[in-house]
């Protein structure tokens, strides 16, 4: 499993600014809850700012849940900018899958 955690500076409908990237990989048979909050924690360690991911990625918790389990702001996208902003993430995070990938492919 591979996390993108993408620090940004939006308006309502635009990516005005991206500070920085952060890629964090674990190895896993089985995903759970404690995994994926674990990489998002680690993926989002140093960046400021609020949390902001699909529903979907979190098994669809109630927000204040998450905000529970993350110990951070969190909220679903709502506004253009913000889905773009997870879209973004979801690129970088499926490139740095891909590279982990064929690397690990490269050395057996």
């Amino acid at each position: 499993m591979v996390c993108a955690a993408v620090s940004v500076r939006i308006s309502p409908n635009f990516l005005e600014r991206i500070g920085s990237v952060s890629l964090t990989h674990r190895w896993a048979s089985s995903l759970d809850i404690n995994l994926i909050s674990d990489i998002i924690i680690e993926a989002c360690n140093g960046l400021p700012g609020t949390i902001i991911a699909e529903s979907g990625d979190l098994y669809n918790l109630e927000i204040w849940r998450v905000k529970s389990i993350l110990g951070r702001d969190f909220k679903y996208p709502q506004t253009i900018a913000e889905r773009t902003a997870v879209e973004l993430a979801h690129h970088i995070s499926l490139a740095g899958r891909r590279l982990i990938r064929e690397g690990r492919d490269m050395q057996e």
